[in-house]
C-alpha cells in the first residue's frame, strides 16, 4: 500500500471557504469601526474645545480682585467680556473665541456672556459643534 500525503481538492475547498468567512467577518467589523470613528471624533472635538476655553477662563476668574470691567453685546451682536485687573478681553467672532487677539477656541456656533453685578456670577453659554455648554463662574474677591 502506498501512503498518500497529498492535499486533496476537498481540503483546499474547506480552507478557502474558512478563509473567506474569516475575511468577511474582519471586513464587517472594520466597516462598523470606521463608520463610528467620525461620531466619536466630533464629540471629542467639542469637548476638547470646551475644555480649552474652561481652562483659560477659570485661570482668569481665579485671579484675586479681577473684577469684570465690562460685559456686553455690542451693536453687531458679538459678545465680549473684559476683566479689570488683567485687562484681558474674551470675545466671540468668526465662530471662535478670542482672548485679546489670540484664538483660543474654534468651531463655536454661539456664545453668550452674562454678568450679575450683585452676586458676582458670570454665566457663559456656549454651543460648540452643536453641543451646548452652560457654566457659571463666581469671581474671586
Amino acid at each position: 500500500m502506498r501512503n498518500n500525503r497529498a492535499v486533496t481538492l476537498t481540503s483546499i475547498t474547506i480552507y478557502i471557504v474558512a478563509l473567506s468567512i474569516v475575511v468577511a467577518i474582519v471586513a464587517r467589523i472594520s466597516i462598523y469601526f470606521y463608520r463610528n470613528i467620525s461620531n466619536v471624533s466630533s464629540n471629542t472635538t467639542a469637548s476638547a474645545e470646551y475644555t480649552k476655553f474652561n481652562s483659560y477662563f477659570t485661570d482668569e476668574i481665579n485671579i484675586e480682585e479681577n473684577e469684570v470691567a465690562e460685559c456686553s453685546t455690542d451693536g453687531s451682536g458679538m459678545p465680549y467680556i473684559i476683566f479689570f485687573k488683567s485687562q484681558n478681553q474674551y470675545s466671540f467672532k468668526n465662530n471662535a473665541i478670542y482672548r485679546n487677539k489670540a484664538k483660543i477656541v474654534s468651531n463655536v456656533d454661539s456664545c453668550d456672556f452674562k454678568y450679575d453685578t450683585n452676586t458676582k456670577i458670570i454665566t457663559v453659554n456656549l454651543t460648540i459643534l452643536g453641543k451646548n455648554y452652560n457654566t457659571q463662574y463666581t469671581v474671586v474677591k
